[in-house]
């Protein structure tokens, strides 16, 4: 199949669409199909995540930044698209697929819409919210990650959406030492964009709880993003900045997962929880909330982590979990021993199965 697969911009550090993205384009082009990549950003700017050499790529490289340049460089987008004739084009997010699919209008080639957020990521974007419920009525296919995160959208557009779970592109990978060194710092880990959806203020807060008791654990938190000048404040101010770390965005974080103990996820709502996939195939027992979606599919309580029921208190219900696991390296062990033992839903050969399965049904090719 000839193929292009469009976003905004493929330079945003550590992103997890981004990973997700070039993780299927590349499996992909290596399966045989002509991939075209297209983004709005400048041709001078890489990709943080590795594009495969035989893949085209095209940056319409919009001269004014922000929505304006995105906008502006549309009706290129719609001749550079036209003339490669393509089977069909995949735009992923909202933030790609509103206006291309837009411009792509009556053009006869088959467009999909990739989303990979639930609704509640959009609550306080009522605007783009509206930009994608409109986005139904020229828009022939869409994408979730899970049937969950599907079955939370409106029904005009339910119906339009197939699963294609997020590949977990780790083959047997390393193993994390869940118990630690005697000798060395233990680590509580976290990743994930520092954004109000992820909440990593109660984790912060829920081991500010545990600090005394457990002086030879630390947080590490990998990402970067709105709240951070917030959490750093919150760290100031609960003073454990000797034991919290914000380490901003990492490129080869199988590492980290290796030297983490436990792996913790404290967000409010995810679509699936790329990280959390991840961490669990390295062996990392996991603690996140039982009423957010994506995570509560990803952790089974007492098998491969802990599910916190939130009650009236969320940090206090975080922190009693993080204790049951920081203080029992038996439980670490046990836990930690299912978790690597990952579901097959989630492995690379197998999604790229379903993207093929999918796109050979929705091309004209």
């Amino acid at each position: 199949m000839r193929l292009i697969f469009a976003i905004k911009s493929l330079s945003q550090l550590g992103g997890g669409a981004e990973r997700v993205f070039v993780d299927v384009v590349n499996g992909l082009e290596r399966r045989g199909h002509e991939i075209t990549v297209l983004s709005f950003e400048s041709t001078s700017v890489p990709s943080f995540y590795g594009l495969g050499e035989n893949i085209r790529r095209i940056d319409l490289g919009a001269t004014i930044s922000g929505k304006t340049g995105q906008l502006l460089a549309l009706p290129q987008a719609r001749r550079t698209i036209i003339e490669a004739d393509p089977d069909a084009v995949v735009a992923f997010m909202p933030s790609c697929y509103v206006p291309l699919g837009a411009t792509l209008a009556f053009s006869n080639i088959p467009f999909v819409a990739s989303e990979h957020n639930v609704p509640a990521r959009y609550r306080s974007q009522p605007f783009s919210w509206l930009a994608i419920l409109a986005s139904r009525l020229y828009t022939q296919h869409f994408t979730a990650v899970t049937a969950q995160m599907r079955d939370l959208y409106p029904r005009a557009i339910r119906r339009k959406m197939t699963v294609l779970p997020n590949p977990v592109a780790t083959p047997q990978p390393a193993r994390a030492d869940v118990i630690g060194r005697p000798d060395k710092e233990r680590r509580i880990l976290s990743v994930g964009r520092l954004h109000e959806q992820k909440d990593h203020a109660v984790l912060i807060r829920a081991f500010a709880a545990l600090r005394k008791d457990f002086g030879d654990w630390s947080v590490r938190i990998l990402g970067d993003g709105p709240e951070r000048t917030k959490l750093e404040n919150l760290i100031d101010h609960l003073g454990v900045g000797g034991q919290v770390v914000l380490a901003g965005t990492v490129r080869e974080i199988g590492a980290e997962y290796c030297q983490a103990q436990v792996y913790a996820i404290p967000s409010r709502y995810e679509s699936l929880g790329l990280a959390t996939a991840e961490a669990l195939s390295h062996g990392l027992p996991a603690v996140g909330f039982a009423d957010c979606p994506g995570t509560n599919q990803l952790i089974l309580d007492g098998v491969n982590g802990i599910l916190v029921e939130p009650g009236n208190d969320r940090i206090e219900a975080f922190s009693e979990a993080l204790r049951q696991l920081m203080g029992n390296d038996r439980l670490r062990t046990e836990l930690g021993r299912r978790a690597a033992e990952t579901s097959s839903e989630h492995d690379l050969d197998y999604v790229l199965d379903r993207w093929e399965q999918f796109l050979q049904g929705v091309s004209r090719g």
